[in-house]
């Protein structure tokens, strides 16, 4: 154990020397902008630019590999190398599947991604295409978190803000349209950011939506008419003892038969008079009866002071809850819940990680799992909101009840997956008695519906052909921050419903911090939009953005200046390939990233380098350059045995720092091949070779050609240069992979 913990230590020691060498030269190079030595402006005319005429690649119709230029633009230019990609399709797609399965954490419907979701994507957009090189077909399916508290909030605010109106005006389920509209616009924007990120999701596995403008019949399964949508239907409940009615309206006027009561605001003057407001009642005597709970902590002070009976305050330490999202003083109030019993399956996941059926990266973290689940409690899982998945289940009033509130009495409530089978329920439970049923109005935990996600995706509860190919599934990838709140709750449930671990490793990446090393704050103005690096954003852009956001005139002078400090010349176009190669490398950090975007700008120069390395490589193959069939690398030149003996090392090391889920050891040796092997060594030494015509130099040009295509064996899942990047690699000889020089 002791020398395993000198041996981690001595690594991390060499990862930050290499990360800190690294740092230092993007860094270097991001701030040298100026033309290059004044001796490689004077190279030769036959090494300046072979090509006059530049390149525009053509646009590439919807859903089709990208169409190419007859040859490459002479300056790299992310925009237009990402236009036209498409990140995956439906039937017979590139990113469709079988065989590993991966989940992308469902980022909250609420608002858009953040930096942070770009190191998510791009750290399992590499794990995804590294398995589907590798030969697997590989399943990573999309979603987003419907956010129960976070989403209900704001769109509460919308509605009070644009129509003075809320969700009690409009009733429960105009306020779910309202909320699925706001869903819609915020879940559209999610899914292209994904797009802009590069992530070869498989988009076929989303629901789609029908934006219906008015009165539409559609045809749906299992019923023999169409049915009518897109209309809003308003009845009246009659109040007894002559006080009138309540109009309320509904898109689904079915759900009234399982209407109990009717909410109404207390500040609304229409209903004045059929409140109990939430304020002392008249058990609290005539004198403080009306007040509001703390008009109330006063006159009860009074109070007691008259009658000689208050002795003192004094002060004393207490920790005070405030809503996030209100700021509204949380007090508790007793109120029925529904708690899940969690013991059993806290237990089966403290299992499965040690008997390793489950394995937690980095393993640091397996301490936190064990200390959380052996102390769980029940959980309760229900919330009194409207927008999230109603809890299953139903209360049964009997035809000759005296009382029948909902849930006075808990022996009548029966639990089902739908009203029909609560029906079923009940009918058995209270034989030849007539009852109704009132589906409980409160909507589960978003964890727990979030923790059915590896199920659901699949197409459970039914037993679906991708529940019995998928699940379980292989790497789940997500922030070491809600190891508690979502992994452990989808192990808990995947176990107890799939029969197993919905997943067989779990990567815990770490958090994004600014460059200062301070969480990233909306009220401080550094967090950054993924896409404003991408595209690049001048300062004024950055502060229009603060300027729209709900800042209050404190807060977004402090986020102003911040930005105005931290970016004075706004933010350079990168390109995703940049801002995803950044990030990756970042990784090496153990449970925090300090991002610098000086450092995104040196990897965008950088992709500059790669640009030029392929754009020289594909000149000197020529038009009619065809791989040959097999390499006898014996006759090769010194120098083209040892770029493809040091790519086979590369290449290694790159397989082996993936496998381990070491991805700053992946990027270190990707960059170190590329910048100081190919580029600054075997492609400054093979250019004589090109320059000289003459007919002795053939062999050694027609080996520089091969090394340059330097195609990998697709058996071994070993990459390639050219050849993996532009068609299936050939395959060497059996003592290729061997080569040592």
């Amino acid at each position: 154990m002791q020398r395993d913990m000198a041996k981690e230590k001595e690594e991390k020691k060499l990862k930050a020397k290499a990360k800190a060498k690294e740092a230092a030269r993007l860094q270097a190079q991001a701030a040298s902008d100026g033309p290059k030595k004044s001796e490689k402006k004077q190279r030769k005319k036959a090494v300046e630019d072979e090509n006059p005429e530049d390149f525009i690649d053509p646009d590439t119709p919807h859903g089709q590999k990208k169409f190419l230029a007859s040859q490459m633009a002479k300056q790299y230019s992310p925009a237009a190398v990402e236009k036209s990609i498409f990140w995956g399709r439906s039937c017979g797609s590139y990113f469709e599947v079988c065989t590993r399965y991966y989940v992308l954490p469902p980022p909250n419907v609420t608002g858009a991604l953040h930096i942070g979701h770009a190191l998510t994507v791009a750290i399992e957009d590499a794990i995804i295409r590294w398995r589907r090189m590798s030969g697997y077909n590989a399943l990573w399916v999309p979603g987003v978190d419907h956010a129960g508290i976070a989403t209900q909030v704001v769109v509460e605010k919308k509605l009070m803000r644009e129509k003075k109106l809320t969700r009690h005006d409009i009733g429960r389920e105009e306020f779910v349209s309202e909320v699925l509209k706001w869903k819609d616009e915020y879940g559209g924007t999610i899914l292209n950011q994904l797009r802009r990120l590069g992530a070869s999701l498989d988009w076929s596995r989303e629901v789609d939506y029908l934006d219906i403008k008015e009165e539409t019949m559609l045809k749906v399964p299992g019923y023999n008419t169409t049915v009518q949508f897109g209309v809003l239907i308003s009845f009246a409940y009659p109040l007894e003892e002559g006080l009138g009615e309540i109009i309320v309206a509904t898109t689904r006027i079915e759900t009234m038969l399982g209407d109990t009561a009717i909410s109404v605001h207390p500040e609304d003057n229409r209903y004045k008079h059929l409140h109990d407001d939430g304020k002392i009642n008249n058990y609290g005597g005539a004198q403080f009866e009306g007040m509001p709970r703390f008009t109330a902590r006063v006159a009860v002070i009074e109070a007691l002071k008259a009658k000689g009976l208050y002795k003192e305050t004094k002060k004393n330490e207490m920790c005070l809850g405030v809503c996030s999202r209100t700021n509204d003083v949380v007090e508790p109030m007793i109120k029925p819940q529904w708690f899940v019993n969690c013991n059993t399956m806290a237990k089966a996941g403290i299992d499965a990680v040690r008997s390793k059926r489950i394995e937690i990266i980095p393993q640091q973290y397996e301490q936190d799992w064990y200390r959380w689940l052996a102390s769980i409690r029940d959980w309760c899982v229900s919330r009194q909101l409207w927008w999230g998945h109603r809890v299953p289940t139903w209360y049964v009033v009997l035809e000759d009840d005296q009382e029948n509130i909902l849930g006075s009495d808990n022996d009548r409530w029966v639990v089902a997956r739908n009203e029909s089978e609560a029906n079923l329920e009940a009918h058995q439970k209270y034989p030849g008695k007539k009852f109704e049923l009132h589906q409980d109005p409160d909507v589960l935990d978003t964890w727990f519906s979030s923790g059915l996600f590896p199920l659901t995706v699949l197409g459970w509860p039914d037993d679906t052909a991708d529940v019995k190919a998928f699940y379980p599934g292989s790497v789940l990838e997500t922030g070491h921050d809600i190891l508690f709140f979502w992994v452990a709750r989808m192990v808990m449930m995947g176990m107890q419903l799939g029969g197993d671990v919905p997943f067989q490793k779990v990567y815990l990446h770490p958090m994004i911090w600014d460059a200062h090393g301070r969480k990233m704050s909306k009220s401080l103005g550094n967090v950054i939009d993924p896409v404003d690096v991408i595209n690049g954003i001048p300062l004024e852009g950055l502060l229009k953005r603060l300027e729209e956001g709900n800042l209050d005139p404190n807060e977004l002078n402090i986020a102003s200046d911040g930005k105005k400090k931290d970016f004075p010349d706004g933010i350079a176009e990168c390109g995703t390939d940049a801002l995803r190669f950044a990030l990756v490398s970042y990784t090496s950090q153990s449970d925090k990233i300090n991002l610098d975007i000086k450092r995104v700008v040196g990897y965008r120069q950088w992709c500059n380098k790669l640009w030029n390395a392929i754009r020289f490589a594909m000149g000197k193959l020529g038009d009619h350059y065809t791989p040959p069939a097999t390499i006898s690398v014996t006759i090769m030149p010194p120098i083209c045995k040892w770029i493809l003996s040091v790519l086979n090392k590369a290449i290694g090391k790159t397989v082996t720092s993936l496998e381990a889920y070491k991805f700053f050891d992946a990027t270190s040796a990707i960059y170190s091949w590329w910048q100081y092997q190919l580029c600054d060594v075997f492609i400054e030494a093979i250019k004589p070779y090109f320059f000289n015509d003459s007919q002795e130099l053939e062999s050694a040009r027609a080996a520089s050609r091969d090394a340059l295509w330097s195609p990998g064996s697709s058996t071994t899942s070993k990459g390639a240069f050219l050849g993996g990047i532009f068609e299936p690699g050939l395959k060497f000889d059996a003592d290729f992979w061997n080569l040592t020089v």
